[in-house]
């Protein structure tokens, strides 16, 4: 792998792992003296303190809206955030509980030595990291511009606190759900490589054993050629193996935040479709002045919303494509001719049965599995949700005409 592929991997790692310590979600460190990471006291305060801030500030301000009535449901933005707000009290309260586990699975995790024995370019990965980035920055931006426009909109002014008061709840619960998806991208790039590489076995081992290169090549230089096949394909099966199975690790101490995450964007799904048709009801029946400011800052956030569903679709229907195309090369290396060398025949059928009892998935908490089918599912989740709302509403409103 070269140098400036391995830096950039490096430094996406390094980089989120600082986040989530400055957030107040992650209190450990990598030591260099011990080769692994610990957990430090110091930073633990400092999570405890951060955490504790977080949930007096929100919890009462959450409060005093409830004690007021100032939560409407016509009120998108409002209830994303408050919602976001519960998601990161979550994640404080199960990655905490869950930081013993987490230490094993990082001190275990070998992921340089993976990616150090595969030769993966930038350009191979530059996609998913250009989207990992615009994931993490774009679409807190995104949503960030459209309420400093909104403010000035509405009330001629910039409230800067205000702003930012909404966006931090929104921005910080989606932390843990993106560490999720950039392991998911990595495990993709690897997966890729993996099946790049054992192509390249499988072409030529079907190549060796042609009758035109059966009468070129010695008996003895097959034997060798075959051993370092061998050798070659057991390296993969290993990182295979652990590629996969720590993939589905880290989506067991990811998989309550991932779960709540996707209820909580499916909630605003509905909820910003719902709005978007009590805003047209009611200029229609009602006509009150269509206001298309508040409309169109909720449609921004439904857009936000219905693009995470997308790209977790998108990328995790990637990843087990290329762990289904593991196995399809398998079955198409030829072992039926005599001068396949048996060890060789043992490795195949090896990694094989590796393949075949890891049965790679991407199921959080056994509750809905990430594949392609996802925005499927939730678009028709939503649509249910929508046709029942809707029809109370238009009974409500016939009714009292």
């Amino acid at each position: 792998m070269s140098l400036t592929t391995s830096s950039v991997l490096h430094a996406c790692v390094k980089a989120s792992m600082l986040q989530l310590a400055i957030y107040g979600l992650f209190p450990g460190y990598y030591s260099r003296k011990r080769a692994k990471f610990l957990l430090s006291i110091p930073l633990g305060i400092y999570c405890l303190v951060v955490a504790t801030l977080f949930a007096v500030f929100y919890v009462q301000l959450m409060w005093t809206d409830y004690i007021n009535d100032d939560i409407s449901q016509r009120d998108v933005i409002k209830i994303y955030c408050y919602m976001n707000v519960c998601l990161c009290l979550i994640n404080y309260i199960t990655q905490w509980l869950a930081m013993a586990a987490t230490l094993r699975y990082q001190n275990n995790l070998p992921l340089l030595s993976t990616l150090n024995g595969l030769d993966i370019t930038l350009d191979s990965i530059k996609h998913a990291l250009l989207l990992e980035v615009f994931k993490l920055f774009g679409f807190p931006l995104i949503m960030l511009l459209t309420l400093i426009i909104y403010d000035w909109l509405q009330f001629s002014k910039l409230s800067w606190m205000n702003t930012f008061g909404t966006m931090l709840p929104i921005y910080l619960g989606n932390q843990v759900n993106n560490c999720f998806f950039g392991s998911i991208m990595l495990t993709t790039g690897i997966l890729r490589q993996i099946n790049v590489l054992l192509r390249d076995i499988q072409l030529e081992v079907n190549r060796l054993q042609t009758p035109l290169e059966l009468q070129l090549q010695k008996p003895y230089y097959r034997m060798q050629r075959f051993c370092e096949l061998a050798d070659r394909l057991d390296e993969l099966a290993i990182k295979f193996t652990h590629t996969t199975t720590n993939s589905m690790s880290y989506l067991k101490l990811t998989g309550v935040s991932l779960v709540i995450s996707l209820a909580l964007n499916l909630v605003i799904t509905t909820l910003g479709f719902y709005t978007q048709y009590q805003a047209a009801a009611d200029y229609i029946f009602t006509e009150n002045i269509y206001d298309i400011t508040q409309p169109a800052v909720h449609f921004v956030f439904l857009v936000v919303a219905l693009s995470e569903f997308y790209f977790l679709s998108r990328l995790s229907q990637q990843a087990l494509d290329e762990a289904n195309e593991t196995g399809c090369l398998l079955q198409q290396i030829s072992l039926q001719h005599s001068v396949v060398d048996v060890r060789f025949k043992q490795e195949v059928d090896a990694f094989w049965l590796q393949v075949r009892t890891i049965q790679y998935n991407l199921k959080p908490l056994q509750f809905l599995e990430l594949d392609g089918t996802l925005v499927s599912k939730i678009f028709a989740t939503v649509a249910g949700f929508l046709l029942f709302l809707i029809q109370n509403d238009l009974t409500l409103r016939f009714s009292l005409k």
